[in-house]
């Protein structure tokens, strides 16, 4: 039997990733764009599982309804209720959230996070490393 594709729209895709993280299942999916460059690549997988209280503080990377789209984003503030997303990959522009917009984490390793740190810090100039990072991936 012939394998058929079926395209669907990132919203109907990611619906489907936040209904099964809410019924604690982990969820693999393929990295599309490069919002999250250096640190994840388009055609790379990542594994996403529920969200914990914790897990809710700044370097760490989560999924999120931006009300927008869905987005994976590393958190780089947490205020109350309002969290701040950044793309790893972006110049400028941030998502704000609520909390309770926030269903999936991607664990991280410490090495990770130093670096995302270390990324984070380099925000005012880090379009030239970028724009290598882009040619060469």
């Amino acid at each position: 039997m012939a394998e058929q594709t079926r395209i669907i729209s990132n919203r109907t895709l990611f619906s489907v990733v936040r209904d099964t993280l809410l019924e604690g299942d982990t969820v693999r999916v393929a990295v599309k764009g490069e919002s999250m460059l250096p640190f994840f690549r388009s055609g790379s997988t990542i594994t996403l599982r529920p969200v914990r209280e914790e897990d809710i503080r700044k370097y760490n990377v989560v999924m999120a309804d931006a009300g927008h789209s869905f987005v994976v984003h590393r958190i780089v503030d947490v205020k109350d209720d309002c969290i701040t997303l950044f793309g790893d990959g972006n110049i400028r522009g941030v998502e704000r959230v609520a909390r309770d917009k926030i269903y999936g984490v991607v664990d991280c390793s410490p090495l990770h996070i130093f670096f995302a740190k270390i990324w984070l810090w380099m925000r005012p100039v880090r379009r030239y490393p970028l724009a290598i990072f882009r040619r060469i991936m």
